[in-house]
């Protein structure tokens, strides 16, 4: 019989976890909301003649009221966070990257209106930033919360005298943001996202001169600064997104879209070497990627990711180039090897890719795909030709990949691809679209029937987008070509 005691330890436990975590949650977002509010009310350096001043009931009230709207803004945007994303519900790096962010753009913005203008306050950043780290829809609602809290804000300490200018810098920093975000993915690298400021930037430097001339059209020079000022503000904006981004990327391990971008550049040290030591390896790769990219974007996965992680799945291969069959030029070394040494150089190539990932001190999610991407599948070939050597069955466990399965959507696309893609080329003939279909789809449900996609979340109607981008891309990159006579002969 049962220890009931036992029985209910996990459940407790469980219990015990979910408090804590609520409780971390909840004290986060009063540490922040008081430390932003202590900062707020602060910065008005001319209310305090001594030390005492500061502890004042007036002065605690007002503490109070902004901590109590900084508290309002984050819990909005964190319950909005896990309701338009239900994934980030159990990340813990949910709440820490929005109070970083809005601590942040607060600090810099404070500093920026005392010391310069009130129409330079860098408030895109913040959008920015969670647009970035966690979701391009979070940062749009966190650049309409983060803006009007901060001149709220703002007026409660420093008061109304400068309304237009202060109802002009909100408008300002919510149109730059949101165009600013809706164009981040467009811009493929900084330096393209940086021009596309400097634009945006123009453009709203007119709001701020329109609402100018319409309430003093006397004061020209007010006029234009308000303008250069709302300019400067955007660009400044940007840049220090450029400074604070690759920081938090490292101190919250998140792989942005730059991030991924950077890495898939051909000249990355793993890939430079993959190219000069293992090019039939580099080229199959390159393949699978812009395969790989395309099917993501189809089931509506991250392209960039899915697109990075076929670059580095095969590196590994450098270990052993010669051994894999792109790789070599005449002479085959398994031809002098048994079948358990030769699947064994095989198979290691997973483990190996992994290890180099991780020496280069590459994102995780690379490590993970290169070792997921052939899950439990078996290496017939090397199976088969064993078996033609003893008349006994042959244990396919160890003619096998150690896995383990693909556990995300872009490890079980990249598994498709690599085979689909290597099969592709050693085909010849399936010149009916009905025959490459079936031959696409018969590679696929091999997969699916060893079970390789049960741990990874992929549905049966992905597998047929993929399927049908696959058939409709593949045909073109493999297509003939026109056969030319020498005019000579």
């Amino acid at each position: 019989m049962k220890n009931k005691n036992s029985v209910k330890a996990p459940k407790d436990k469980k219990i015990e976890a979910r408090k804590r975590d609520i409780a971390f949650r909840i004290l986060t977002v009063i540490g922040v909301s008081l430390l932003l509010g202590i900062i707020l009310r602060l910065s008005k350096i001319d209310d305090f003649n001594s030390v005492g001043d500061f502890f004042t009931g007036e002065i605690w009230l007002q503490i109070l009221i902004l901590s109590v709207l900084i508290a309002t803004v984050l819990s909005t945007l964190y319950f909005y966070s896990i309701y338009v994303r239900s994934d980030l519900r159990k990340d813990k790096k949910l709440l820490p990257v929005l109070s970083v962010s809005i601590i942040i753009t607060f600090a810099l913005s404070l500093i920026f209106s005392i010391f310069i203008n009130v129409y330079i306050a860098p408030l895109v950043l913040a959008s920015l930033l969670v647009a970035t780290l966690l979701d391009k829809r979070i940062g749009l609602v966190t650049t309409v919360l983060t803006s009007q809290a901060f001149f709220i804000a703002y007026i409660v300490v420093f008061g109304g005298e400068h309304l237009v200018d202060i109802a002009a810098a909100i408008i300002t920093s919510m149109i730059a943001a949101i165009f600013l975000v809706c164009n981040m993915d467009r811009s493929g690298s900084r330096f393209k996202f940086t021009g596309i400021a400097i634009i945006v930037g123009l453009c709203t430097a007119l709001i701020p001169v329109l609402l100018n001339l319409m309430t003093d059209r006397t004061n020209v020079v007010n006029m234009l600064m308000s303008g250069l000022w709302s300019f400067l503000s955007v660009v400044l904006s940007v840049a220090l997104y450029m400074i604070f981004l690759p920081i938090m990327e490292y101190l919250f391990r998140i792989n942005t879209v730059f991030r991924l971008g950077e890495l898939c550049s051909l000249e990355s040290p793993l890939l430079k070497r993959l190219a000069e030591e293992a090019p039939g390896t580099f080229n199959h790769s390159i393949a699978v990627g812009n395969l790989a990219e395309l099917c993501a974007d189809a089931i509506g996965e991250s392209p960039q990711l899915a697109k990075v992680c076929a670059y580095y799945h095969d590196v590994g291969k450098l270990k052993n180039a010669e051994y894999f069959i792109e790789n070599q030029k005449g002479y085959n070394p398994h031809d002098d090897l048994i079948p358990e040494v030769s699947v064994s150089m095989i198979i290691s190539h997973v483990n190996a890719s992994c290890e180099l990932i991780k020496e280069a001190k590459l994102p995780e999610i690379l490590a993970d795909v290169a070792r997921e991407h052939h899950g439990t599948t078996p290496v017939n070939y090397f199976l088969y030709k064993a078996q033609t050597y003893t008349e006994e069955d042959l244990d396919k466990i160890e003619f096998s990949y150690p896995g383990p399965k693909p556990q995300s959507k872009i490890a079980a696309i990249i598994m498709i691809v690599d085979t689909v893609e290597a099969a592709s080329r050693a085909i010849q003939g399936l010149s009916s679209p009905d025959k490459f279909r079936a031959f696409i789809h018969k590679l696929i449900k091999e997969k699916a029937d060893h079970g390789q996609f049960e741990e990874c979340g992929i549905t049966f109607k992905d597998l047929k987008t993929i399927e049908d981008t696959l058939v409709n891309i593949l045909p073109s990159m493999y297509h003939a070509r026109i056969q030319y006579n020498n005019p000579r002969e």
